[in-house]
């Protein structure tokens, strides 16, 4: 069946959008010592992460510095599979936001995970956390979907009537979230990761150029202007040449 499309991609205050140094000081509270943690920067199309630095956990403690041309975004990573793994492998991994955030970011998980950290400093992260709070009874339904398909057995997809029940579900699901989605970066246009919510939509086809360049001229200069808000100007620009 079908992957379920659930929207996972929060209001900031607009201070400065560079910063010349961030520190990162992270702390975790049920890990093993000389566990790694690694630093994955994006690329320049801002979607895709690489590892670039590392960082030992000792003492339940670990710190990067970031300085010149920080990015806007970065991912913090447990990797229990090798280096060499992609990042869409690792399951534990969390997102930072530096954009518009203070010099110095505080990461705390009281789980043996690091992608159930509280960060301190970052408000955008605050958002993204607001916001998959609010995803979780949608990720709830979509699992109980696929919960019912697989109880079916292999031959679930034979039985017509089953899968046409099945799909019309996955399909109000579907549009649920993608309501979600839409009104909370409506009523979050001041916000970086509202921003990404208008990417990831458009980017997947569920909304189409018109209300995207609608979107995103709600969005203030200081978001417009971002990497990200570029990124997204040209997608919604291309698409008028190139019409999907």
């Amino acid at each position: 069946m079908r992957a379920i499309i659930v929207i996972l991609i929060c209001v900031i205050p607009l201070i400065t959008r560079s910063q010349n140094s961030i520190t990162i000081q992270g702390r975790m509270n049920k890990l093993n010592d000389s566990t790694k943690v690694y630093l994955q920067y994006p690329d320049t199309s801002g979607l895709i992460f690489s590892a670039i630095d590392s960082a030992l956990i000792i003492n339940g403690q670990f710190s990067f510095v970031l300085k010149n041309k920080v990015p806007e975004k970065v991912f913090l990573t447990i990797r229990r599979k090798s280096i060499t793994s992609p990042p869409a492998d690792d399951s534990d991994q969390l997102p930072l936001y530096l954009v518009f955030s203070n010099s110095s970011i505080s990461v705390v998980s009281n789980t043996n995970h690091i992608k159930d950290a509280t960060v301190i400093g970052s408000k955008t992260n605050g958002d993204y956390t607001a916001y998959n709070n609010l995803l979780k009874p949608h990720e709830k339904e979509s699992q109980a979907l696929l919960a019912k398909f697989k109880a079916r057995g292999p031959n679930a997809i034979k039985d017509t009537l089953f899968m046409k029940e099945l799909i019309s579900q996955r399909d109000l699901q579907n549009k649920n979230n993608l309501d979600l989605a839409i009104r909370f970066m409506r009523r979050n246009n001041n916000s970086y990761f509202a921003l990404e919510i208008l990417q990831s939509c458009f980017l997947q086809g569920l909304i189409n150029h018109d209300i995207a360049e609608s979107e995103f001229n709600k969005f203030p200069i200081e978001l417009r202007t971002t990497n990200l808000g570029k990124q997204v100007s040209k997608a919604i620009i291309n698409s008028k040449i190139e019409p999907r």
